[in-house]
């Protein structure tokens, strides 16, 4: 089979696949990473990143990315330098995933869901034996260590408080902010929250992956007062083995304009994952610009 059948293929696949995640509202989790093919993935990251990623092409056997001049094997899902390669198994694969346009309903989980999100929730199964490569993350953002990464880093107010984040989004929060106070509810929101948090150098709670908030890439906003609500899955948990199956309405949400002034700048809203951390706001434009590659392969299979 030829390159361009092959290329036909892993696209119409992952159209399939498309229409599955986006009723379900579930990721493509490591599935993706390991099955499916990194070209689009890849893909997306030159077109959100073009004044850091110069080609993306199929090299030794695999697609790769070159950015700040070094080229990154896509490994499987591991974005590894060549260095790397040859030892890809001890790495851990990246999460990339298609980044649903609703939140599920958690009543429409199934018992075997249910049961594999409480199995993946323990702590033991969270944490891994291997490391994530972030090497191309750290070529990526401008920065490997802590000291690097704080260089890269900007003091601002956004929404009334200080916060301090990555230079690379602070148009982008600027933009949100404008667009959250032209909203007619805009001025009561920012006034109901107590805090808003961005650069925290450290790990995913849990796990050995790195926080979006170690780039100075993610923002938490918090409320003054919850109401009783929900608002992230891990403190559900310690005291509700059922905390997957709060109904929506009783998890606090940010109001539906301000969700949307962050996603058209790039942010996903981490009150769309299963594990959900609804405060969350993370700078992710590769998965928006995954989910539009993802949207046109799925037209084109319609078409045919």
């Amino acid at each position: 089979m030829n390159y361009k059948c092959c290329r036909i293929l892993t696209i119409l696949l992952l159209a399939l696949l498309l229409s599955c995640t986006e009723a379900s509202g579930q990721s493509f989790g490591q599935n993706f990473d390991r099955t499916i093919h990194g070209e689009l993935v890849l893909r997306a990251f030159q077109r959100s990143f073009p004044d850091k990623i110069s080609d993306v092409a199929f090299i030794d056997g695999d697609w790769t990315i070159t950015a700040g001049e070094q080229i990154f094997f896509w490994a499987e899902g591991r974005l590894l330098p060549k260095a790397e390669r040859e030892n890809a198994e001890s790495f851990e694969h990246h999460r990339f995933y298609y980044y649903p346009t609703r939140v599920r309903p958690p009543e429409t989980l199934s018992p075997e869901c249910i049961a594999d999100i409480r199995y993946r929730a323990l702590p033991q199964n969270r944490r891994t034996d291997r490391n994530i490569s972030h090497a191309f993350h750290g070529v990526l953002y401008g920065g490997f260590t802590r000291a690097e990464v704080e260089r890269t880093l900007e003091r601002i107010v956004f929404l009334g408080r200080r916060v301090t984040v990555h230079r690379m989004i602070v148009e982008p929060l600027r933009r949100v902010e404008t667009e959250i106070r032209r909203w007619q509810g805009g001025e009561a929101f920012i006034a109901s929250l107590e805090s808003v948090y961005g650069y925290n150098w450290r790990q995913i709670a849990g796990t050995q992956r790195r926080s979006f908030h170690s780039w100075g890439l993610a923002i938490d906003i918090q409320p003054r007062r919850l109401g009783g609500r929900a608002i992230f899955w891990q403190w559900e948990r310690a005291r509700n083995r059922d905390w997957m199956l709060i109904p929506l309405a009783s998890r606090w949400n940010p109001p539906a304009p301000v969700i949307r002034a962050f996603e058209r700048q790039g942010f996903i809203w981490g009150g769309k994952w299963t594990f959900f951390d609804n405060m969350h706001f993370e700078f992710r434009p590769e998965l928006f610009e995954l989910r539009r590659l993802l949207t046109s392969a799925n037209t084109v299979r319609r078409r045919q």
